[in-house]
This record gives structure tokens, C-alpha cells and sequence, in this order.
């Protein structure tokens, strides 16, 4: 019985537990759950190697992650979830045909080492208890029927354990095998420590304007062919749009004015039969009670200085009097009445020091604060006492017994405006002078405060404002509803839509590279409809789409559909135009690079002559012209006195001439260089060898099929 009482209490703590592993395990995509792959199915989401992803759990999971973290949308936990399964079921085909299993023994030393279940099973002395966690196992064990959420968590924990070690013995199987040798060692020390002389004849790739050569679409086409790995396109919509807002009109403004207008004087209004007057803003006893009942936006009374103040009308509203109102005067989409209930002469910033000490409940407590409020009060008084008979060791006190955030800077808090600090603390400040200490509390618990100094004050006034937000009345609404649909009546048809909302006044924007799954458009912000409506099938590029929105109306124009395969010339040319540029560059260069000697070849081909010394594989630098590995590479292979061919570099074409080898001297031990080789054939393992088998693996993507 006690036993089960004890796991009772560890429930709450062990669902939390399972659950944080189970988040992260499904957010790093490093540990998987296999619970998604199901055999004969009769719709499966996708197919992996022969294995097919069941629809339904493919959509649970889904479920699950965006319940476990609502901030993300549908489509980021569809592409976590498809990313994440995908991945298992290329480790899974590979554990399979290896017949990589994890045993009962090993799964009980899994889950004895695993840190959760050792921070929740240690008890009040700081030991692991192993029979309280094998009693907890045994009974979580036979609660399917009566705990099915707990037992359901328990059993994905121990998959997601199991996958985790699976994985863990797969990658270590690979990385076995990437063992350098000692000869592979020795090869890479020379490659580090070995140095060439060489003299050489450039001719830079600028010599030869761009202008003066074309790049056809066939040339980047025959290029993006013979390269096909490098050049891969996924299926991808551009499109162009127009955004036209919806906001307030001036009249939409003028309404909610006249209306504040009414507000700043009394008024004769009928009561009980009787006519009274009935107080307006200007006179009422209460202003901040009057600003309540009347405006959109809540603030209380505060006291601001200019530069706190709206720009436009600050000089004015600084210098109205105690009572005055100002306004209405609209700032963005707000209509705001001003009344100053008083005026005096502060300092806008201070410099301050403090000692904090908290107490039980007070947010700054740490969880094992024991301190009750009245000990915290008491200790504060106290440090008072002593550091108001010796100011100058405040900062020493505050190292010491502060229990803030700024103990290590001896309490100094530095320079603040007005209203940043809480309002006990700023109270204190600014009614205070240079020197003053005191004892205040806050949210935070008792704050031993030193004014340390302040700015020269300046005039402030204490306002209260009454704000009424302005909306789109329904005539505003309907005006620029068909404003909208006609600009994307006209653009119905057009080849050039930039150029049509550039006359009609708008400014399109392109967003380029939409993926079927995306929900989040750079400049959109979340809006499914568009992503579905440039996917549907008989979309064709042209084609116009009113979207509206709470804040406006979206027209968008397709301006290209690209399907999974090759780039298109357009799309490779960024990338591929300047490659081919060099490449018949170095044609033409290499042609004039005539001559015996390297003075004569320069001479011929409007080059220059150079001399490298001291180059290494592993820095490949030709002086004046940066990194060159092709011919420092070069002129390690030819033979002292012989003259290259031209060699087409990452700036120029070169003619190298090797003066001198030095070969560094051999060493007794190449095991740190094995080690080297070692740990770079084995960085980000796991991504190499997953990215590997995805190219390996036969993998047929049906989401469209749930996700439109």
C-alpha cells in the first residue's frame, strides 16, 4: 500500500517527464517513435522502401506535436512530422536488414540510466532508488486498463529509448568503419607540412569584359544537365501580390472625433425628470474614472515628460496648464483626448543601487526559499541600518547578501528612464535626491535601495487620456472590397502585373520558392488559401485570386509553376552564369598564353609574372590572387623546371613553373593526424548517413492527398 501511494505521488511528476521526452524526442528528430509505420494499409501517406506510413497515424502525430506545442502551425508540424518519419523509415529498413534489436536486459539498463528517471526516483537523500522505479515499472505496467493515457505514454517513452539505442548501435557500426589508416595519416601530414616554390604567369578573368560574352539559355541548360545533382529543383510556385489595406477613411476619423468633441464639456442631460448637468471631461472631479468609462484603451493617470509625448503634439500638450484638455488629436488609428491633472519638475532618469532579499512566494524566491515575508523585512531593516553608517561598502553588502540578479555587479542597477522599473521602486526613485536609501517592497520581495545619482530634472506633467480605437465603418469596408476586386478584374489577363498595380498606384511584391506545404508567406504571414489555390491542379501561370483578410485584401498573380526535377534555365542562371562566363573566359585566355618561358607567356596574353613561396596543400595561396588549390596542387606534381599548361583557377588562368619541393621531414608518430582524419570523416555522422539512404531509399510522398 505504501508503495502504491508513493507512485501515486510520482504520476504526475512521470507524466510530465514522458511527455518532455516525447517532445523533444518528436522537435530534434533525432529519436523516433516507429508507431507510424504500419503494414497493409489501405491508404498509406507515403511509401518508404516498400514500407507504407499509415494516413491515419501520420495525422495523429500531427495532432499530438501541435498539441504539445501550439505555438507552431498545421503545415511546421506536418513538415516536423514528415521529416521525422521519414527518417525513421530509412533507419528502420537499414535496422531490419541487419537485424540491429535491443533486449529486455538492455532496455531495464536504459531505462535505470536514463536521467529523468533518475532525477524522479531519487529520494530525500539524494540516492537513486532502483526498487521504487522497478515497483513504479511493474504497476505502470498493468495499468492498461485502469491508467490507459499513462500506460500509452510509458510504452512510447520506452520505444522512443529503444529507437534512441538502435540507432545509437547503426551509427557506431558506421563509424567503425571509418577508420584512417597510418599511411592515410602520414599522407596528411605531408599534405599540412610539405611546401612548394613556384614562379607563375597570370592572367585575371577581369581582363575580359562580361559584356563582351553570351550565355545562352541552351549553354546554362547543357551545364545544369551534365551537373544534375547539384542542380535540383524542388516542386515550387512563385508568385507576385498586391496588398490593399483596410484601414479607417478620414471620415471613419471624423466621426469618432465629433464624438470626443462631445465629451470635453458639461452637458445638460434629463434625470429622474429633471434637467442636471452632467460634468464633461474638462470638469470632472475624476478624471481617471471618467477616461474609464469612456475610452477603448485602459491606462491610468502618468506622468511623462516631452519626449514621452506624441512628437507632433508635445510641444503643445508639455505646456498646457493644470485642468486643460487637449484634443481630439489622432495618433495611427486612435483618437485621443488629453487632460493634465498636474505638472512639476523631476529628473527623467536615475542611477540606482540595490540590496534584494526574498522571501517565500515573492517572484525572485528560488524553490527552496524558506524565508516567510516578515524574516525578509526584518533581515532588510537590518542591512539598512549598517550600510546607511557606511555608504561606500554598499556595493560589498550587495556582492554578498543580494539575492538579485546584479549581486555580481555590487547591486549597480546603471541608468534608467522614468516608469521602467516597478512602480514601488520607481516611486521611491524619482520622489527621492542623489543619496537617499531606503527599504521598498515589490513583487520581487525587500529591495535595500541607493539613489546613486540623477539626471538635472526636467518638467514633466501627469496626463490621463481617454483613446477610442477607429474601425473601417461598413461603408469603408465595401469601398475597399471593390477596389480590390477591380484591380484584380484587370489584372485578369495581364503579362505584366508589376507593371499594371505600379500604374494603378499599388506596389507588387514577389515571393518566391512556395512549397506545397507552407502556410507562412514572407510579408503574408499565415494564409493557407494561397498556398492552395497555386497548387490546385488546372492552376496555370497568369491565373488572378482575390484573398481577403481581417486586415485587407490580397490580390495574387502566379508568375511561374516549377515541378520537382531540374532547375529551369531562369532559375539556374544566378548560379551557373558566372561559371560559364569564366569557363569561355579561360578559353580565350588560354589561347594567348603562347611562349617558352613565363616572361614571354605573360608578355603574350597581357599577364602578369609572380613568384610563390613556401605554399602548402593546406592553405593553397597564390600571392595576389587568393586561394587556388588547382594550382598549388599543380605545382606540387610537376617536376622543378617544367612549365604547365594553362590551368583555369578561381581568378585566373595560370602558367606555374616549380622552382623547389620541400618535403617536410618524416616523424616517428602520424597517429594525431589519423585522429584528425578521424574526426572529420565522422563529423555529423548521422546527417551524412541519412541524407544517403533518403537518395537510396524509394520514397513516395502522398500528403497532397490529406493536405490540400
Amino acid at each position: 500500500m505504501a508503495i502504491l501511494q508513493q507512485i501515486q505521488k510520482r504520476t504526475g511528476f512521470l507524466i510530465m517527464i514522458i511527455a518532455l521526452a516525447l517532445f523533444a524526442f518528436i522537435i530534434q528528430g533525432l529519436i523516433k517513435n516507429s508507431s507510424t509505420i504500419g503494414k497493409g494499409n489501405s491508404t498509406a501517406v507515403a511509401e518508404i522502401g516498400g514500407r507504407k506510413i499509415s494516413r491515419d497515424e501520420f495525422q495523429k502525430e500531427v495532432a499530438l506535436l501541435q498539441k504539445q506545442n501550439p505555438r507552431i502551425s498545421n503545415m511546421q508540424a506536418v513538415k516536423a512530422i514528415w521529416d521525422r518519419t521519414v527518417r525513421e523509415g530509412v533507419l528502420n529498413n537499414q535496422f531490419e536488414e541487419l537485424g540491429i534489436k535491443v533486449g529486455p536486459e538492455r532496455m531495464r539498463t536504459l531505462i535505470v540510466e536514463n536521467p529523468s528517471i533518475k532525477q524522479a526516483f531519487t529520494n530525500k537523500q539524494g540516492v537513486f532508488d532502483q526498487n521504487a522505479l522497478l515497483d513504479y515499472m511493474n504497476n505502470v505496467e498493468k495499468s492498461k486498463n485502469s491508467n490507459p493515457e499513462l500506460y500509452s505514454q510509458w510504452q512510447s517513452f520506452k520505444k522512443n529509448l529503444k529507437e534512441a539505442e538502435k540507432e545509437k548501435i547503426y551509427m557506431n557500426l558506421v563509424k567503425a568503419g571509418l577508420n584512417p589508416t597510418i599511411k592515410e595519416g602520414e599522407r596528411s601530414y605531408h599534405f599540412d607540412n610539405d611546401l612548394v616554390d613556384f614562379k607563375f604567369a597570370a592572367v585575371s578573368y577581369g581582363s575580359i569584359p562580361d559584356s563582351t560574352l553570351t550565355v545562352t539559355k541552351e549553354d546554362i541548360n547543357n551545364y545544369v544537365s551534365k551537373h544534375p545533382d547539384q542542380y535540383k529543383a524542388e516542386e515550387s510556385r512563385d508568385i507576385e501580390y498586391v496588398f490593399i489595406p483596410l484601414v479607417p477613411s478620414h471620415e471613419d476619423k471624423e466621426e469618432i472625433t465629433q464624438k470626443l468633441k462631445k465629451l470635453i464639456n458639461d452637458k445638460k442631460v434629463l434625470k429622474d425628470g429633471k434637467e442636471v448637468v452632467e460634468n464633461g471631461f474638462k470638469n470632472t472631479e475624476d478624471a481617471e474614472a471618467f477616461a474609464q468609462q469612456h475610452s477603448d484603451v485602459k491606462r491610468p493617470a502618468r506622468w511623462a515628460f516631452k519626449n514621452d509625448l506624441p512628437k507632433v503634439y508635445a510641444d503643445t500638450i508639455i505646456n498646457l496648464a493644470e485642468g486643460d484638455v487637449y484634443g481630439p488629436y489622432i495618433v495611427n488609428n486612435q483618437v485621443y483626448l488629453t487632460k493634465v491633472l498636474a505638472s512639476k519638475k523631476m529628473p527623467d532618469s536615475a542611477k540606482a543601487s540595490h540590496i534584494l532579499i526574498a522571501y517565500k512566494g515573492s517572484r525572485s524566491a528560488k524553490p527552496n526559499t524558506t524565508r516567510t515575508k516578515e524574516e525578509a523585512k526584518k533581515k532588510a531593516d537590518s542591512i539598512l541600518r549598517i550600510v546607511k553608517r557606511n555608504p561606500s561598502k554598499f556595493a560589498d553588502y550587495a556582492k554578498e547578501l543580494s539575492e538579485g540578479p546584479t549581486k555580481t555587479k555590487g547591486g549597480d542597477l546603471g541608468w534608467f528612464t522614468y516608469g521602467r522599473m516597478v512602480p514601488e521602486f520607481n516611486d521611491f526613485i524619482f520622489s527621492g535626491q542623489k543619496g537617499k536609501m531606503g527599504v521598498v517592497e515589490t513583487q520581487f520581495g525587500f529591495h535595500v535601495i541607493k539613489i546613486d545619482d540623477m539626471k538635472a530634472p526636467k518638467k514633466a506633467v501627469k496626463i490621463v487620456n481617454i483613446i477610442r480605437n477607429v474601425e473601417p465603418s461598413n461603408k469603408t469596408e465595401n469601398q475597399v472590397f471593390a477596389k480590390a476586386a477591380k484591380f484584380a478584374s484587370e489584372a485578369t489577363g495581364t503579362d505584366n502585373f508589376s507593371k499594371l498595380a505600379k500604374d494603378k498606384g499599388y506596389q507588387a511584391k514577389p515571393i518566391q520558392k512556395i512549397g506545397r506545404y507552407e502556410d507562412n508567406l514572407a510579408g503574408i504571414g499565415k494564409n493557407r488559401d494561397i498556398v492552395r489555390w497555386a497548387y490546385k491542379k488546372d492552376r496555370k501561370v497568369g491565373d488572378v485570386a482575390k484573398f481577403d483578410t481581417d486586415k485587407g485584401h490580397i490580390v495574387v498573380y502566379l508568375t511561374a509553376i516549377r515541378d520537382k526535377g531540374l532547375m529551369s534555365a531562369e532559375e539556374a542562371s544566378p548560379l551557373v552564369k558566372n561559371i560559364l562566363l569564366k569557363q569561355k573566359k579561360a578559353e580565350i585566355i588560354k589561347k594567348k598564353m603562347t611562349g617558352t618561358t613565363l616572361s614571354e607567356i605573360a608578355k603574350n596574353s597581357g599577364g602578369k609574372v609572380g613568384m610563390a613561396n613556401g605554399e602548402s596543400l593546406k592553405s593553397p595561396v597564390v600571392p595576389g590572387y587568393g586561394k587556388e588549390p588547382k594550382v598549388v596542387a599543380k605545382a606540387f606534381a610537376l617536376a622543378p623546371g617544367t612549365l604547365s599548361k594553362p590551368i583555369a583557377g578561381e581568378r585566373a588562368v595560370y602558367v606555374v613553373k616549380t622552382i623547389k619541393i620541400k618535403k617536410a621531414a618524416d616523424i616517428k608518430n602520424y597517429i594525431p593526424y589519423v585522429e584528425k582524419l578521424k574526426k572529420q570523416a565522422q563529423a555529423g555522422i548521422s546527417k551524412k548517413v541519412v541524407d544517403a539512404l533518403k537518395e537510396k531509399e524509394d520514397i513516395e510522398d502522398n500528403r497532397s492527398m490529406i493536405y490540400q
